[in-house]
């Protein structure tokens, strides 16, 4: 990602448990943790040490937001804590949150007049698959017997599917506690108008590597680094959510 032109890079530490060790490792690479969306009182032994005073990480919930503001945390707000509006803005920013990530459903325009306001400092996907839906239970129990040892199940790691009404296939990823992610099946892209939202104010433009190859996402910041350096780059899937109808 770095060789590719990221300047700061995420760890999905979902699936990552935070020894002494790997937390040192994190804070010297610069990185910034990424926390799930859901969290249960059993969750909070693997989710809270990643939240430590003076550095960055990017928090799914409100009760992650106000540990981060207790311990001194520089938090954000991931896109799962939806920001539509720039009183949201202001009440994630009294919060703690010192800058918050655009819900993918915003139009371009959107963001852009958001980003205008100044309200809080914020980022935008400009290239990735949203996820659509977290369900708390695995839903590939429905294909294979089930033993609830999600940790070590043998199909978790497969890429899997679900086929929607329309045909779409939606790429599937389910985490050591069994619960599943349900992505688009196509990226949302924005890179031919990372000017465009640099211009207006936005603070950071994401390419999501989560649910993309390694080679794609690479491909999306070489494109965005030509965008930003006012190339006309194409572009390489949809513009926005509404766009899908997806259901």
């Amino acid at each position: 990602m770095r060789e590719a032109g990221a300047t700061c890079i995420y760890l999905d530490a979902i699936d990552v448990e935070p020894t002494s060790g790997l937390l040192a490792h994190v804070a010297e690479e610069g990185l910034v943790p990424v926390l799930d969306e859901v969290c249960h009182e059993p969750d909070h032994a693997r989710l809270d040490p990643w939240v430590r005073a003076g550095l960055p990480v990017a928090v799914g919930n409100l009760s992650g937001l106000s540990l981060a503001r207790e311990c001194g945390a520089l938090a954000e707000t991931r896109s799962c804590i939806p920001v539509h509006n720039t009183s949201t803005l202001r009440l994630i920013g009294d919060l703690g949150a010192r800058l918050a990530w655009l819900s993918p459903e915003l139009s371009l325009d959107e963001a852009c007049e958001l980003a205008r306001a100044h309200a809080l400092p914020f980022g935008a996907t400009v290239y990735g698959r949203p996820r659509i839906m977290t369900c708390e239970h695995c839903v590939m129990q429905v294909a294979y017997e089930c033993d609830r040892d999600h940790a070590t199940c043998p199909h978790r790691c497969d890429p899997h599917w679900l086929v929607n009404i329309d045909g779409r296939r939606l790429p599937v990823r389910t985490d050591a506690r069994g619960r599943s992610r349900i992505y688009l099946d196509e990226p949302l892209d924005l890179v031919p108008y990372a000017t465009n939202l640099a211009e207006a104010g936005v603070a950071r433009l994401l390419v999501d590597a989560a649910s993309t190859s390694v080679d794609e996402a690479c491909d999306a910041l070489a494109r965005l680094r030509r965008a930003l350096a006012g190339e006309s780059v194409e572009r390489h899937g949809i513009e926005g959510l509404a766009q899908t109808g997806v259901e």
